[in-house]
């Protein structure tokens, strides 16, 4: 097996261990509207049943399901972004912003408090892949969440043609020595630069700093 396809296999593997770590927050994004949408269609039967029989309300409550059901298809049409094998390219900041969003829930469950979701890519960035910038950005995140223990913080500053994501201890809000269960999968300094090679993105790793080039254009 050639070393460029030994890197590919093993950055499956660590991609895996991304999705499924997100995999909660994605489900919820699909199970609320549809279950929402289920009380709606009971709500609505009801309203059909009445006497006397009012038009307007149960126009109201079609709208409102069929709002949700829109939510429930747009969330489905995100998981395309993960198809690293997709053609397409979107502008890095958007991409930026979704993935952030998308991890904290993650780094909550853990203690960690991600200091901001609306940081800009370095201008200078090409357009990327969906999944090229959710796994990137998705691994650095998890490095450094595995990397450390106990209540901390993520920055995430943008710096020249780079962006940085540091990591800080923080004094912790609750009383105690609870830790949170730590997950059998880590994703260490190894991994991620696995991940980074494959996805052709320079990368410089530290103890608490993980630095991410410009990316090169595909």
């Amino acid at each position: 097996m050639s070393d460029s396809n030994s890197t590919a296999w093993l950055a499956a593997g660590v991609r895996h261990e991304l999705f499924m770590r997100v995999l909660p927050a994605l489900r919820h994004d699909m199970a609320g509207p549809l279950s929402v949408a289920r009380m709606g269609a009971t709500v609505l039967k009801r309203y059909i049943a009445a006497q006397p029989f009012d038009p307007a309300l149960c126009l109201k409550r079609m709208e409102q399901t069929d709002e949700q059901l829109n939510q429930l298809l747009l969330s489905i049409r995100t998981l395309s972004r993960w198809d690293v094998e997709s053609t397409d390219r979107v502008i890095p900041t958007p991409a930026l912003h979704a993935t952030l969003h998308l991890a904290r829930p993650m780094l909550d469950l853990q203690g960690i408090v991600l200091e901001t979701t609306e940081v800009d890519a370095p201008a200078s960035w090409p357009q990327l892949q969906p999944a090229r910038a959710l796994y990137m950005v998705l691994g650095v995140l998890s490095q450094l969440q595995d990397s450390g223990q106990g209540p901390r913080s993520i920055t995430v500053v943008p710096e020249g043609d780079t962006l940085r994501l540091s990591m800080q201890a923080v004094t912790p809000t609750l009383p105690g020595d609870h830790q949170p269960a730590q997950r059998h999968m880590r994703v260490d300094a190894q991994a991620l630069q696995w991940l980074a090679d494959d996805l052709r993105w320079p990368i410089e790793i530290s103890a608490d700093t993980v630095v991410l080039g410009r990316p090169d254009e595909q």
